[in-house]
């Protein structure tokens, strides 16, 4: 995981996703409060759901094990 851009309507980056996580974020609608990230288009919703998944279940993903 890094700093890749997620929600591109309002500018959120993955690691401020991270950090609202950091801070007891434990759901989607948590983030969308926090940082307003999904709450436009909401194409980067599953994007968002897949992070907060990883991150609750301890199991970051590892970008350089994904070759497809």
């Amino acid at each position: 995981m890094g700093n890749r851009l997620v929600c591109i309507c309002n500018m959120v980056s993955e690691n401020e996703i991270l950090s609202a996580l950091k801070k007891g974020a434990t759901s989607t609608e948590d983030i969308q409060y926090a940082t307003r990230a999904g709450t436009s288009c909401g194409k980067c919703l599953m994007t968002i759901d897949q992070i907060v998944e990883e991150y609750l279940s301890g199991k970051p993903e590892d970008s350089q094990q994904k070759l497809f």
